[in-house]
């Protein structure tokens, strides 16, 4: 088998589809069918079923994947090497992003590494967090950006903890705002704790009428148009419109509300030049961008003030709002 087989196995798994797969690699459907049957004929058993819903991986060609990927990536490491050209790295990058956070990060940390890493193939998929792990548990992508304290025990670097905000087309009032439409989005079952327990650290009664939509824009856009009030992340406000009234949530000790981001992924997989990269890069990436300035931004709004003092003689910066309490000195935006 050579590294075409290679790539028609990992395209098949991505695409389920004859046809899209014979586009990407600028080959006719009939020369990737009989390729695919020399394949199985090589191998000894089937490795693919066409079911209604595409072509899926059979038990052993779902075995071989794992190989396939290896295989190109090695490959292209020898490449890289032969040719001592470290900016061209090449491979394939399978990423999954929560859809918030894909919605508001993703098209500026995707514009950056692309730049600098032209000649890696990048797939993002987007979907809840819980479903992000089942992804990555197997290994249908190589890592994923999960919003909530998700239950992972491999590698998980924590990238961001973004402040809840309410937000509302109209004016903000607690004493009314259980007979307000609720708009909620899909979202994983930690974020819907996190909506109930403060609801129920406010309310007695449950929201007159609730609306769930499958994803945040679609749920700050109803806001937006006059119906209702809803919960999101700090780095979805600028996706509000400038009437929309916004302001941060607590919990009962008078402390933010925060929705963290962390990066999950297989510790094996940092043997793939591209993940291993693309770790590192968002590494450094997350501690300028998303930390300080997209959080710097929204506490700013929030009526916090940047602050510092000296701990062991070197300076250390926060965020301080004296309503809450006397020397709050938190990390949030650091």
């Amino acid at each position: 088998m050579n590294n075409t087989d290679w790539k028609i196995l990992i395209y098949l798994r991505e695409e389920r589809s004859i046809n899209k797969v014979a586009k990407r690699l600028f080959m006719t459907q009939p020369s990737l069918t009989y390729r695919l049957s020399q394949m199985e004929k090589e191998i000894g058993c089937p490795l693919f079923i066409c079911t209604k819903k595409g072509v899926l991986s059979a038990e052993p060609g779902t075995r071989l994947f794992s190989f396939a990927e290896k295989e190109l990536q090695q490959y292209q490491d020898m490449k890289n090497y032969v040719t001592h050209e470290p900016n061209s790295i090449s491979g394939v990058l399978r990423i999954g992003a929560s859809q918030s956070f894909a919605q508001s990060h993703m098209p500026a940390i995707l514009k950056g590494f692309v730049d600098k890493y032209s000649d890696i193939e990048i797939s993002l998929t987007t979907d809840t967090s819980d479903e992000l792990v089942k992804l990555v548990k197997k290994e249908d992508i190589h890592l994923a950006i999960v919003r909530g304290n998700q239950e992972w025990p491999d590698a998980d670097i924590l990238l961001e903890d973004a402040p809840l905000y309410l937000i509302s087309a109209k004016k903000i009032d607690y004493s009314t705002l259980p007979d307000q439409p609720s708009i909620r989005y899909r979202s994983d079952p930690s974020l819907d704790e996190l909506r109930t327990r403060w609801w129920r650290q406010n309310f007695t009664d449950s929201p007159h009428f609730m609306l769930t939509v499958s994803d945040c824009l679609t749920c700050v856009e109803i806001v937006n148009q006059g119906l209702g009030h809803s919960l999101i992340p700090a780095d979805l406000l600028p996706k509000c419109a400038p009437q929309v009234n916004r302001e941060m949530i607590y919990d009962k000790q008078k402390r933010p509300l925060l929705r963290p981001s962390h990066l999950i992924f297989k510790q094996p997989m940092l043997q793939s030049t591209p993940v291993r990269i693309f770790v590192d890069y968002l590494r450094s990436y997350s501690s300028l961008n998303l930390s300080e300035k997209r959080m710097g931004e929204a506490l700013r709004k929030a009526g916090f003030e940047r602050r510092s003092k000296r701990v062991n003689g070197n300076p250390v910066y926060g965020w301080v709002i004296e309503k809450i309490t006397p020397n709050p000195f938190v990390s949030y935006g650091l």
